[in-house]
């Protein structure tokens, strides 16, 4: 097996032209980042050239990544991985995308950063770019018509893996019916045909393929421009395996005397044997591909009836400093807890920018985690305006890979 981290000491050109919604899953707008420094990866420096701009024109939004890697210790031999398996310029377009999620059209092909269906019951921020150097190109398509809608995913558009969707009916929106009008109803779907093939004790049989579907209702009991207070329940169900339940509720609190947004959502949970919440989450790439008993559907199967929580906070404070935060663990099973932390402060300090996000599983102390291991990834970066657009950034990347 081999540990993955990545530094980059890289001149930075930004050019904020315009304000991002608040959202968690928020797209970039009109950022052009690009330099020339050196990265680290396993100990070996190489010279890197990058270009990284994410452009919006109105409601399209198109996000770019050319990062050239020339090995410093072997004359500069130019670093293939990633662009090789008839990848080619195609690695260089993260994204192209039109409107951002939750409007009432919207569509995003490439890379997959915070994916959810629904209230996240079934997939939960997951993301097709968890592995630096094995980029997919997957799409987000989801329409909202009023009285109904629904969201879809596809992982990989070049490969059968990951694909999925929830549709929705809201069937008194056109009613005057106070507060129950905004009822609405969801089933979803989720498939993932290309796991590592795994050996199942209750099965007897090695696996190959995983399938997950699910229902849920949600009523916001409070909705006005400031507060949205929404109650929610949802159940699924694991084919040949178990299934769980969840309530909730979640609070959304905007433009308090324009200096801050705030969003929290508590769940409790239920879960049968062999279930596991959350299943498509951020690491699911990751954890997908592992083998033995490190595997996520090995794990799944000896998974026992438990209870637990989730809860996230998320927001902004005057535009300048933003935080998301969430948590969650099982009752009485050993390194269940995951944790997801981004946090982000532009000119809060003059002519300074910080970015960090950590992602973990297998959690049980405080000690599991704060420990880089290969249930983690972590991205930080500091920056300081030198120039109107430009900055001097430390940029590092950790992520684990098995050979």
């Amino acid at each position: 097996m081999k540990k993955g981290s990545i530094a980059v000491i890289v001149l930075l050109i930004s050019c904020l032209v315009s304000a991002q919604t608040e959202s968690a899953v928020e797209e970039p707008v009109n950022v052009f980042e690009g330099g020339i420094g050196v990265t680290w990866i396993d100990g070996t420096p190489y010279t890197t050239v990058s270009i990284a701009p994410d452009l919006s024109f109105g409601k399209i939004g198109v996000g770019l990544n050319i990062e050239l890697l020339f090995n410093n210790n072997d004359g500069f031999k130019f670093r293939k991985t990633g662009w090789d398996k008839g990848a080619g310029i195609l690695r260089a377009i993260r994204y192209i995308r039109y409107g951002q999620k939750y409007d009432k059209f919207y569509t995003r092909i490439g890379s997959i950063d915070a994916a959810t269906l629904g209230h996240g019951f079934i997939m939960w921020y997951y993301s097709n770019a968890a592995n630096y150097d094995q980029r997919k190109i997957g799409l987000e398509f989801d329409i909202d018509f009023e009285n109904f809608g629904f969201e879809s995913i596809v992982s990989n558009l070049g490969d059968k893996e990951i694909y999925g969707g929830r549709g929705y009916y809201r069937p008194l929106v056109s009613s005057d019916l106070p507060m129950i009008n905004n009822l609405e109803i969801g089933a979803s779907l989720v498939t993932d045909r290309g796991p590592a093939e795994t050996y199942i004790e209750s099965q007897n049989d090695t696996v190959s393929s995983l399938t997950e579907w699910g229902f849920d209702v949600g009523l916001p009991i409070i909705k006005n421009e400031m507060l949205t207070t929404t109650l929610y329940y949802d159940h699924a169900k694991i084919i040949d395996f178990g299934s769980g339940d969840a309530t909730g509720v979640k609070v959304d609190i905007t433009g308090v005397l324009n200096l801050f947004n705030v969003s929290v959502k508590l769940e409790k949970r239920f879960l049968g044997e062999k279930f596991i919440p959350t299943y498509f989450n951020t690491l699911y790439e990751l954890d997908r591909s592992l083998e033995g008993i490190y595997n996520k559907m090995y794990q799944l199967d000896h998974m026992g009836r438990t209870e637990g929580i989730f809860g996230e906070l998320a927001g902004h404070v005057v535009g300048k400093v933003k935080l998301l935060g969430n948590f969650q663990k099982l009752n009485s099973i050993d390194h269940s807890g995951i944790m997801h932390l981004e946090a982000k402060m532009t000119d809060l300090v003059p002519n300074v920018r910080l970015l960090a996000s950590y992602d973990k599983t297998g959690i049980e102390t405080f000690k599991d985690a704060r420990t880089l291991d290969h249930h983690s990834i972590a991205i930080g970066e500091i920056g300081y305006r030198t120039y109107k657009f430009l900055y001097i950034s430390l940029r590092y990347r950790w992520n684990f890979i098995f050979d």
